[in-house]
Order: C-alpha cells, then structure tokens, then sequence
C-alpha cells in the first residue's frame, strides 16, 4: 500500500459526490484515483476534478490494482455484492449506510473480509458528530444520573420522488436516515442488552411505496437501561426537537446547535419519607424547591464529521486502530431494522 490512500469511489450521487468525493480530495491521507458512474457529465466532471479515472462501471473500479480502498455510494441493494467482490479483489472497503438488507449480508461481507485479511466498515460518521459527542460526554458525567429516555427525530414535510422512495431497491426512511439515528443511540446501550422493538412505518406523503414515515422504539427486556426512540419522518409539519434525554436528576433537549441540559445534584436533596394516609391540606407531593442548573451545552465543533470519520479510516488502514465503526455493532442494527419491516410488512 503506498503511503497515500488510493480511493475508488463508486456512485456519484449525493452521498459519492457531496460526502465521499469531496472528503478524501480534502484529506491528506487519500486521493481519488478511480471512479464509476453510469452519467457521463458525472464521471467527466470527476475527471476533471480529481485527475482519476473515470468508468461506466462499477466492477471496472474495483479491478483496478491502483485503488486500495473502495467507497461503494451506489444504491442500497447493490451494497453487499460490490462489497464480496471489491474485498475478494483485495480492497479494503467502506460502505454507505444500510450496510445490508439483513444480517446475512453483513455476516457474508465479513467473511469475505477476514478471508481476505481486508477491513471493511460502514460510514456511519454521527457518532463523531459534535452534538451527539457533547451529550455523551454528560452522560457519562453523570450530570443526568440513570438514564430514562433517549429520542433521536429528524423531522421535516417533504414529498420525495427519488429511487429511496422504492422498496425494490432498499429504499425508504429505515434505510436511508434511520440507521443513523438508530447508531446514535444505541451508543447509550449495553451492546449485550436484547431490545423489545415496537415499529411503525408508513408510506405518506412522497411518492413510490417505501416508507417515508419511520417510528422505532427499543425497550431493554431485561429492564436495564434506557427507552431508546427513533423516529425518522417526512411528514411532519411541525417538527420536534431532535434530541431529548431524560434522566433522574436532569435532561437535555434541543438541536445539533443549540443544546439545553438541565440538571440538579441529588446530593443537595433532602429524604423522603412516605406517608400513606390522607393528603395534608388535600394537596399532593412535597413542595420542596430543588437547586437546578440550567445552561446550552457545550458543543466543539473540531471540523467535518467526514474529514473525522476518513481520520479514524486511516489510522485503522496505516496503524492498525481499531475501527470507528465496526461490521459486528452494525449487524445488530442491522437485525433491528430488519425486524422492524417484518413487524409491519414493509419488506
């Protein structure tokens, strides 16, 4: 492997373009050298670009001995079998979130990875997001004791028309925006807990028949643990505030900019003692007045969450660090977005 990072990026869309593309011209680490897109104007304006090469098709990128890693952008369904064939040809490889339709498809990637002693992850880039950091750092500071809740939305109304508003092609909310939210939170869970999912999924407003309406909620059956809630919905006229986490001695709500936690030291809190008989003066609870502080949470914003996520691939590939995001943490998400569209017949 030389010492830059050669990259063939496969799919030029949205994500290939507008995320993959762009971040590894930026990093020093690596360089677009190989692309593939059926548009010409696309692989042209790559060429143009980056100075690679440009092919009509996919296999044609991963053949190429010059590329060292293989981002596949192209649509969902095709992820797992560009996946065996670029790690069987001796690339390393990133896959666009869903990595696959079902866990088989995982377990089949990483075989093929290990056979092939190549790495493969999923770029699921938020768990280095600046919010979603600031507010695990509270957590674990204890500054909202146990946790009850964590809710994860992204909310909007819009009518979407594209591929990822058909199931024939693994689209849809469950495949398109809830992974990521589903990762975020699943970040505050033991990853051995075993969930109760209660789904809800619905074609709304946009066109197609995949599901633009998407409602997660995960409960621990042990009783360990947080409610986890993700709901990822194009329908929505009034949208909510993306996070809300709840605990027993605090809570932060707000947005990936503007976060408000809300605490109070239980050490600061007096005994309660039951009383089991009638209500004095027929009025209920304590009236105490307890100490809180509240103040926006601190979010550093170091740089791109994709230029982090290329940071953390390159260490793994160069040194061997662990990954960011490994296949075995995505295949259980994987297992319950799977579970979900058999729990409401959305396959």
């Amino acid at each position: 492997m030389s010492s830059t990072l050669r990259v063939g990026i496969l799919g030029l869309g949205r994500s290939g373009w507008g995320i993959h593309a762009l971040a590894v011209a930026e990093h020093d680490a690596f360089e677009v050298v190989a692309v593939a897109d059926p548009e010409p104007d696309r692989r042209q304006e790559a060429v143009d670009r980056f100075g690679c090469v440009a092919y009509a098709e996919p296999e044609q990128v991963i053949a190429d001995d010059r590329v060292d890693l293989v981002v596949i952008a192209t649509p969902s369904h095709t992820h797992v079998p560009l996946a065996i064939a670029a790690l069987e040809q001796g690339r390393h490889v990133v896959v666009e979130k869903p990595m696959a339709q079902d866990a088989a498809g995982v377990d089949e990637m990483t075989g093929a990875a290990e056979r092939g002693g190549r790495l493969i992850t999923c770029y699921l880039p938020r768990r280095v997001d600046p919010d979603f950091l600031a507010i695990r750092k509270a957590v674990d500071d204890g500054r909202l004791g146990d946790l009850l809740l964590v809710r994860r939305t992204i909310h909007d109304f819009s009518r979407r028309r594209d591929w990822q508003m058909l199931r024939r092609f693994d689209g849809g909310a469950l495949s398109n925006t809830a992974p990521h939210l589903l990762d975020q939170v699943l970040q505050f869970t033991d990853p051995a807990i075993d969930f109760e999912l209660l789904a809800d999924l619905r074609h709304t407003v946009g066109a197609g028949d995949a599901e633009d309406h998407a409602f997660l909620a995960l409960r621990p059956r042990s009783g360990s643990g947080p409610l986890v809630q993700v709901e990822a919905s194009s329908a929505v006229a009034l949208p909510q505030p993306p996070w809300l986490v709840l605990g027993t001695t605090g809570a932060i709500s707000g947005t990936s900019t503007d976060l408000t936690i809300r605490s109070s030291d239980p050490r600061g809190w007096a005994p309660l003692s039951l009383d089991e008989g009638p209500a004095a003066g027929r009025r209920y609870g304590t009236q105490e007045s307890l100490t809180w502080q509240q103040a926006p949470l601190e979010i550093v914003s170091r740089r791109k969450t994709s230029l982090i996520f290329y940071d953390h691939l390159a260490a793994s590939l160069r040194d061997g660090a662990p990954l960011l995001v490994t296949p075995q943490s995505v295949r259980r998400e994987i297992e319950l977005l799977n579970q979900a569209r058999q729990q409401t017949g959305f396959r």
